[in-house]
């Protein structure tokens, strides 16, 4: 809310905490990547424009399972289908597993919010980029619904937004959504933007080294995909990326 507006900001900020838009603690996927031994994100898509269908004939038991046994904390299911291979019968598979559930996808209408609800998961990335400067207010309409948002940021300008938006979960994404090319991985200009956020490194992991590495360097948790879907044991891998 603007300077000066007096009791109105008093008054909608008391009605966004009435209806749970204000951040009050840490939820389900919050604690699950905090509490892990492992704070993996393990992602299960079946394809990406960058590398086309990959994985298309990938069954998402028995990949999720692997991710359970390789100790995952929490688990990201692509929704896009056109691009990624989405399905949202992946969803009811991963539900089965008991781990906390991303919806990853190109959020950018309140129907997307309503569908990751829907499809049971407890967080929903949001992408600086899509959204720009309506990202707090989708954050805001994500924590009322009960899904904690992960807010992805891929250059420093977009750090204003997500810090009104008040994500205690923040993602940096090494690869850039408009050629898909892999810049820098350094959590201190998040850290010192976001000293409470749980930091997430996105993309770029390529096997289990890198991800220890991620880990090593400051990163709390990484979310991993193409390495893990591409992998003949993805919990062998999981268990080989142990700090």
């Amino acid at each position: 809310m603007g300077a000066g507006l007096g009791i109105l900001s008093d008054i909608v900020a008391a009605e966004r905490r009435r209806l749970g838009a204000e951040p009050e603690g840490p939820g389900p996927f919050e604690r699950a990547l905090r509490g892990a031994a492992l704070p993996v994100i393990a992602e299960f898509k079946r394809a990406s424009p960058s590398l086309g269908p990959f994985a298309a004939d990938a069954d998402p038991a028995e990949r999720l399972g692997a991710y359970v046994r390789g100790g995952a904390a929490c688990f990201s299911v692509l929704a896009e289908p056109a691009r990624f291979g989405g399905r949202p019968g992946d969803f009811e598979v991963a539900r089965r597993f008991g781990r906390p559930i991303l919806y990853k996808g190109f959020v950018c209408t309140p129907g997307h919010l309503r569908e990751a609800l829907v499809l049971g998961a407890q967080a929903v990335l949001l992408i600086a980029r899509v959204l720009g400067d309506e990202l707090p207010a989708y954050a805001f309409a994500a924590r009322a619904l009960g899904l904690e948002p992960l807010a992805e940021i891929h250059a420093a300008d977009e750090i204003p937004a997500v810090q009104a938006s008040g994500a205690r979960l923040v993602g940096w994404n090494v690869r850039d959504l408009s050629d898909f090319s892999e810049g820098p991985a350094d959590p201190g200009p998040l850290r010192a933007a976001f000293p409470e956020a749980v930091l997430i490194r996105e993309s770029g992991l390529k096997d289990a080294a890198a991800i220890r590495a991620a880990l090593a360097s400051g990163w709390d948790a990484v979310l991993a995909g193409e390495a893990l879907m591409r992998a003949p044991d993805p919990a062998a891998l999981l268990a080989e990326a142990r700090p």
